[in-house]
């Protein structure tokens, strides 16, 4: 396999944008999430997924250089690779860079995914509130699980 290091060099920079804009879609999506408001989401989604896709692609295509040179398909084996020819070496700055900004989308995505699932359970208590239903109280058991039980515990046990 003939490596074209102008064609690695322009993936990396073509996935450094991408990433860029995925943390610029998240930052905007959090916004919205902070604010409650609906508008605008559903476009955001959209972007991201198309963003996400065209991740997933150059994922698909390390992999495949990966396999071919018989290393392991993960971000060392990418760094393992990058190392190996003097070619490929001033590439590995730029995959520095791309995995720390991977890891920071990871992050804003996992705080957008938190305030997604607090607003779900805020809502459907509000929902539960509407219909009449009172949640039971939530009591920790020994083990320092969650119950939903409206019978109470004793202190100690006979």
């Amino acid at each position: 396999m003939s490596l074209d290091i102008t064609a690695l060099r322009q993936m990396l920079a073509q996935d450094s944008a991408a990433l860029t804009q995925l943390k610029q879609l998240l930052a905007n999506e959090r916004e919205l999430l902070e604010q409650r408001k609906q508008e605008g989401l559903q476009e955001i989604i959209e972007r991201k997924a198309a963003v996400i896709d065209h991740l997933n692609n150059s994922a698909r295509i390390r992999n495949q250089i990966l396999n071919a040179l018989g290393l392991s398909t993960n971000a060392s084996g990418w760094d393992t690779f990058l190392q190996r020819n003097t070619a490929t070496l001033p590439l590995r700055d730029e995959w520095k860079n791309l995995v720390s900004d991977f890891e920071e989308c990871q992050k804003m995505n996992d705080v957008n995914g938190k305030m997604i699932a607090r607003s779900q359970q805020t809502l459907n208590h509000l929902l539960n509130l509407l219909r009449g239903k009172v949640a039971a109280p939530s009591l920790y058991t020994a083990k320092g699980t969650q119950t939903q039980h409206s019978s109470s515990y004793t202190v100690a046990k006979a």
